[in-house]
């Protein structure tokens, strides 16, 4: 993702930040830091009932054809999942990838009635776009808040990234291009933070 959006010199995510950031939480998913990812696999995906303290249900979309997966995606063992996304262990071979992730976490906007979801990132492998798995994504992310009785979900896209910026429009979004991001990081956060005047 860093390398997609030409953030690479400001990337210091490890391992263990993200699991210390993300999984540590004490608070259910949606109300603290989530990760969604997404699988896929040469083989259908068992539909399962699945009951947590948000009502999340995974997605299960059989009707993809992998049958040439390893033609498509030249780094299956570097993305191998070690779990399911149901709980049960691949340590069997089940064949399982990871094709992308969203990162959502609970957020306020002063102007709506209710809360919302910030959608941080969504990200799916070069080899794996325009097969829909970006709207899929978008679209369990919508749902939960919908499910949730939240107000909103907000994100940000890159204002050279056309090809997205028309897929949100098309699909509703309201895009405010007067809006900039600001980010205070690194040596200037630690030097302005000592500031006292």
């Amino acid at each position: 993702m860093a390398e997609y959006h030409g953030l690479s010199q400001i990337f210091t995510t490890t391992e263990t930040s993200l699991y210390n950031n993300l999984f540590k939480s004490p608070n259910p998913p949606f109300h603290s830091p989530t990760a969604l990812i997404l699988e896929i696999s040469p083989n259908p995906f068992p539909q399962t009932n699945h009951t947590t303290t948000t009502n999340f249900v995974p997605i299960i979309k059989n009707n993809y054809n992998f049958d040439n997966l390893e033609i498509l995606d030249h780094e299956l063992e570097t993305y191998r999942s070690k779990f399911n996304g149901h709980g049960h262990d691949n340590s069997n071979n089940c064949n399982v990838y990871v094709a992308g992730h969203v990162l959502v976490y609970p957020s306020y906007n002063g102007f709506f009635e209710k809360p919302g979801l910030f959608l941080d990132q969504m990200f799916v492998r070069k080899c794996y776009r325009g097969m829909k798995f970006g709207k899929l994504l978008f679209s369990a992310v919508a749902m939960q808040a919908e499910k949730m009785g939240m107000g909103m979900v907000d994100w940000l896209v890159a204002d050279w990234n056309e090809e997205t910026i028309n897929f949100y429009e098309k699909m509703g979004a309201h895009y405010i291009p007067e809006y900039r991001l600001c980010k205070l990081y690194g040596d200037q956060l630690q030097a302005f933070g000592k500031k006292s005047d």
